[in-house]
């Protein structure tokens, strides 16, 4: 993407509205800094603007996190695992119960409790006389070498739970499979490519998390939108489960529920970047999560140019660790800092219209109502540039287009 430092909008809203750059302050710095972060989540949701959105495939279900082929582990007479205190599995040497292949489930997903099974089987416990399917499949060596994939049928299984705050949960089920070992990846989380599902056929939860760091989900399609302007949009509900997930879950993600078993195309938008930060002191230590504001090209966190031999390339910083002091945004600390990106699209909004909120907080209404009408007419420019000036082929759907 594309992107425009903080420090050249900094220094056209000080030309605009009258301020001395080198004279500025903390105060007016932090006026700017936030008209441009409220502006920035206005305009960034507005228009289906290429730069705020990302595209991934992938299925829905409960993700696998792990899987251990042919354990031998050892059961009772209704093919139930038995644990130790620890909730250890037990094996054994024998054939007995041979080519029972464990799926271990990411329990930080949208967990599967038994008390939402169909027809009370909860209640009647029947669970383990259901099945479940895989999606994405993994494939599985038999004993004569052969690879299979475990979706070619579906399987009954016994499981492992645990219990929180809502109810009692599957943490892993075990199911009968020819497979001595699997041919897996490591985990790369509910959206890799890699990554098999499972639907429980009398629990089916055909979810798709959102990642971490995005605002909503737009669509999803029967297949790739980018490939083809044949894919088919497909219904979904979007869904919430932060009030029914206890604290240890990770809150800051939302699910699609889709009603296809099928690869989702999934369109959705990022996170509008949030700007809090002052300028970086050299002599502070910085926890995680604090923000800064550094000029790359300068070496410095002034708000004005220091040094006119060097060029301005002044932006904000999240702290991704902790910081000790001393150690600036420079290219040898890069692995602790991580940039907050503006797209460049937005370059000429976010100065009239940071411009026109400046003044209107300076009560000069009259001025603030000219770069308001300066700020909307950026917007119409790059709708235009999206839309006609280059000629895409898919469809986009630009709402204000007036």
């Amino acid at each position: 993407m594309k992107t425009v430092p903080f420090s050249d909008i900094l220094a056209s809203v000080c030309q605009l509205v009258g301020l001395d750059r080198t004279t500025l302050n903390d105060k007016a710095f932090g006026a700017i800094r936030d008209f441009t972060s409220r502006r920035l989540s206005v305009i960034w949701d507005r228009e289906e603007w290429p730069e705020v959105q990302r595209y991934m495939y992938t299925w829905p279900g409960m993700p696998v996190e792990s899987i251990d082929a042919g354990l031998n582990i050892l059961a009772t007479e209704n093919n139930v695992p038995i644990a130790t205190e620890d909730l250890e599995d037990l094996f054994s040497e024998n054939d007995l119960n041979t080519n029972t292949t464990r799926i271990n489930f990411d329990t930080n997903f949208k967990r599967i409790y038994l008390q939402d099974f169909a027809n009370d089987a909860y209640k009647k416990n029947t669970i383990s006389q259901s099945y479940v399917k895989f999606l994405n499949p993994f494939y599985g060596s038999a004993q004569n070498g052969d690879l299979s994939p475990i979706d070619e049928e579906q399987y009954q299984f016994t499981y492992l739970t645990a219990i929180d705050s809502i109810g009692e949960y599957i943490t892993s089920i075990v199911v009968e499979t020819p497979f001595i070992s699997t041919n897996y990846f490591a985990y790369g989380g509910p959206n890799s490519p890699l990554t098999s599902k499972v639907l429980f056929l009398d629990n089916q939860q055909l979810l798709i998390q959102i990642p971490e760091g995005s605002l909503q989900g737009l669509n999803i399609y029967s297949n790739d939108p980018r490939q083809s302007t044949r894919a088919i949009p497909l219904p979904f509900i979007v869904e919430d489960f932060a009030d029914q997930s206890p604290q240890s879950f990770n809150d800051d993600v939302s699910y699609l529920r889709t009603f296809d078993a099928s690869r989702q195309f999934v369109q959705y938008r990022l996170e509008p970047p949030r700007m809090f930060g002052l300028k970086y002191e050299s002599t502070f230590t910085y926890t995680t999560g604090a923000q800064i504001y550094f000029d790359l090209g300068q070496n410095s966190g002034s708000y004005h140019i220091v040094d006119k031999t060097k060029p301005s390339n002044g932006s904000f910083f999240f702290a991704k660790t902790n910081v000790p002091a001393g150690a600036s945004p420079s290219e040898q600390a890069s692995e602790i800092w991580q940039i907050v990106e503006i797209p460049a699209r937005f370059r000429d909004y976010l100065t009239n219209s940071v411009s026109s909120d400046f003044l209107k907080s300076e009560g000069r209404t009259e001025e603030a109502v000219v770069f308001e009408q300066l700020a909307e007419t950026a917007i119409q420019q790059q709708i235009d540039i999206l839309v006609r000036q280059q000629g895409q082929v898919q469809k986009l759907d630009m709402v204000y287009t007036y």
